[in-house]
């Protein structure tokens, strides 16, 4: 009959698409919160709903400017962080504007569960300087460099590196350069997160997490 034949063909077309291999996501990593952001959501008490979305997005590591912020800050949002399943990860930024020694900059991580050091870190540190910084500190390090300081990354200590690909022209070489170093893919919030969808399976980190705004939106309306 008719509408028999109909059926059969119907669910002959569902199974092939179940069985057709499917386009692989990529999969969030990590994301950054700035200073501002920081004193934002603690200000407005906003910030276990903010922790709560950024797991709920499916990511799994923080990355904290806790610059100038309180010590009973630092514990908060770390903690926030803990209770919500991601890791609070410190992120070093522009250590040679301080003079950061490698006992200032383990002292930078003393309420996180590991430390990130970025372009700014390698650009005005020494391979000899991060390695002593890799003997000092036990837990977890983060590496984040631009394209242009491939050469320049250590030939170990690093448990994660990310490129920052923060250029939509130069996104798919940025790409390639990632895949070889086995490295997590950053996108900047503002010119290539909106591109995501290219990264087909692999890791990806934002810069900054670009959702804050929505709190302060809501916040501000009457």
């Amino acid at each position: 009959m008719p509408t028999s034949k109909f059926l059969l063909t119907a669910l002959a077309g569902t199974a092939f698409l179940a069985l057709a291999p499917q386009a692989a996501q990529a999969a969030p990593s990590g994301t950054w919160l700035s200073q501002p952001q920081i004193r934002y959501h603690v200000s407005s008490n906003t910030l276990n709903q903010a922790m709560a979305k950024i797991k709920q997005q499916q990511y799994k590591v923080v990355f904290l400017d806790f610059r100038n912020v309180s010590d009973e800050v630092q514990k908060q949002v770390s903690q926030a962080a803990r209770q919500h399943q991601l890791k609070p990860v410190v992120w070093i930024q522009s250590p040679q504007l301080r003079s950061l020694t490698v006992s200032q900059l383990v002292h930078e991580a003393r309420h996180t569960d590991g430390l990130q050091v970025d372009d700014h870190y390698f650009t005005h540190y020494s391979q000899k300087d991060f390695f002593k910084l890799r003997r000092a500190y036990t837990k977890t390090i983060y590496c984040s460099i631009q394209p242009f300081q491939a050469k320049q990354l250590p030939s170990g200590g690093c448990n994660q590196v990310d490129v920052q690909c923060y250029t939509p022209s130069s996104l798919a070489n940025c790409m390639k350069l990632a895949d070889r170093l086995n490295a997590v893919t950053s996108l900047s919030a503002q010119n290539t997160y909106q591109h995501r969808q290219k990264l087909a399976g692999r890791r990806f980190n934002v810069f900054l997490w670009p959702y804050s705004n929505q709190f302060f939106k809501t916040a501000s309306q009457p």
